[in-house]
């Protein structure tokens, strides 16, 4: 252990926002990503839906191959300048921004393989490039404090960050970028906005990732230099090498196996939810402009609801419990917001009176999300400290790589669902409202539920057989000397 004082577990209020800030790049990239990729490259670029999936597939799985060698680089970082978190952080902001804005800006007038190559060249960038940002950011979340407080606090601005953005972010997509025009009164079939929308996100991101790199800086050295562990710097970065340390974290830990598998599950069912909203918001639903960003930022006021009710609701039930109750929640109120429709228990589409209950509903959904979000961070952070107590080296950044791999997959199980979904149905291109055949639109409605149910139902059960070794985490937290040997 290095010869510096102990520092304190409770954080100063600028390190607490300047951590808020770190987990917002993030979420503005998966709303970007989730909420226009598809549509943008189905509806607007006509892009086939067989080569978005494939597309979309490839990039995940690519970027699902890099966070597990991101999360152990980072662990065993040792002798650098900037820090063992905060090289990988800093380096990340370029890749990302450049990336990200020209995702949005194809070309006019290319052939589908050309399309499918810039998608492919231009989206890797932006999702490798920022795994280096999110990975050891998402890490260093777990190191800041080991007081269990304090890590609910982190937990609960965490999820406060992702929700400004995702309430701030679609509010400035529709009301700076797509505006309805009488062109396009369905803005987002518009071409014109979206390299502008590229390119604001791509600044925001990077704005975001520097704030917050220089904001944690300094507590993230101080917390290197108190450090108990060896890093594994003699352990082979190869891919192989890292596949084997990944099956080898499950077997010494199986609490990692699971927390990969809830986090598939999370976001398979968010990423339905984002990636095909635009196509249920304008083809399903039939909302308007004014509806359709409402819809987006609803579940951010539920969330941010849901983060000052958080604490009462943890004194109220366990920390698995309160996980299986907010996730049953969740689904119930999405499931609802195509179910309805279909047995033609809600208002007509194209209403005020649709727009309002779906938006109701998102709104529930977003209570309840995050009235599960919290405690599952907390629990990551703890079995990234039971990890550690089993193997006496960091493990935050390689648990945190786990987690990120279930996000992946989950996402690119998605796309690779939802393009081959519209690719079988033969679901039209670029065609207004009122001509689209209706029983293409009850058909995606259709895959929707039945993705949205049967997830849901597998990840409540899943979460609910998470049992944390309360005996290693305390003893990691109050003797990190004795608890690495």
């Amino acid at each position: 252990m290095g010869s510096a004082p102990p520092i304190a577990q409770r954080l100063s209020w600028p390190q607490r926002l300047a951590w808020m800030v770190c987990a917002m790049p993030e979420l503005v990239k998966s709303f970007a990503w989730d909420a226009f990729v598809l549509f943008f490259y189905a509806q607007v670029v006509g892009l086939s839906g067989w080569l978005i999936g494939i597309a979309i597939a490839v990039i995940i799985v690519f970027d699902t191959l890099v966070d597990p060698w991101i999360g152990a680089f980072s662990d065993r970082l040792t002798g650098t300048r900037l820090g063992r978190r905060h090289s990988l952080m800093f380096a990340a902001i370029l890749p990302f921004s450049i990336g990200i804005a020209m995702v949005f800006a194809p070309p006019a007038g290319m052939a589908q393989m050309q399309i499918l190559a810039w998608l492919l060249g231009w989206g890797l960038l932006a999702r490798c490039g920022i795994s280096f940002w999110t990975v050891p950011a998402y890490a260093l979340g777990g190191e800041l404090t080991g007081d269990t407080v304090e890590r609910r606090l982190v937990a609960v601005l965490r999820n406060v960050g992702n929700q400004i953005v995702i309430l701030t972010v679609p509010a400035v997509a529709f009301e700076v970028f797509f505006v309805a025009s009488p062109a396009f009164p369905k803005a987002q079939l518009n071409p014109a906005p979206y390299p502008g929308f590229g390119m604001f996100v791509a600044i925001l991101g990077g704005t975001l990732m520097l704030l917050g790199a220089l904001g944690t800086y300094r507590r993230a050295r101080q917390i290197e230099a108190q450090q108990s562990f060896t890093p594994d710097s003699d352990a082979g970065s190869g891919p192989i090498a890292v596949l084997v340390r990944l099956v080898r974290a499950v077997r010494i830990t199986p609490n990692i196996g699971k927390l990969l598998l809830v986090a598939f599950l999370v976001l398979f069912v968010n990423s339905v939810i984002n990636q095909l909203s635009l196509h249920l918001a304008t083809y399903f639903w039939q909302l308007d402009p004014s509806w359709t960003p409402r819809l987006l930022m609803a579940a951010t006021f539920g969330s941010l609801l849901a983060m000052v009710l958080a604490p009462l609701f943890l004194k109220m039930f366990s920390t698995r419990q309160a996980m299986v109750i907010g996730l049953c929640g969740f689904f119930a109120v999405q499931a609802l917001a195509v179910l309805l429709p279909l047995g033609g228990f809600a208002p007509a589409a194209g209403t005020a009176a649709i727009g309002a209950l779906i938006a109701g509903l998102r709104f529930a959904g977003g209570v309840a999300y995050g009235l599960y979000v919290v405690p599952f961070n907390v629990i990551t952070y703890e079995i990234g400290d039971e990890h550690a107590y089993d193997t006496g080296r960091p493990a935050q950044g390689l648990v945190a790589s786990f987690m990120f791999i279930g996000l992946q997959l989950g996402s690119g199980a998605v796309a690779l669902l939802a393009g081959s979904f519209l690719g079988v149905i033969d679901f039209p291109v670029g065609l207004p409202v009122e001509a689209m055949p209706q029983d293409k639109v009850d058909a995606l409605a259709w895959f929707v539920l039945a993705l949205v149910t049967l997830a849901g139902g597998a990840m409540a059960w899943l979460v609910s057989t998470f049992r944390i070794n309360r005996d290693k985490v305390d003893a990691l937290r109050t003797a990190p000397a004795e608890g690495a040997a």
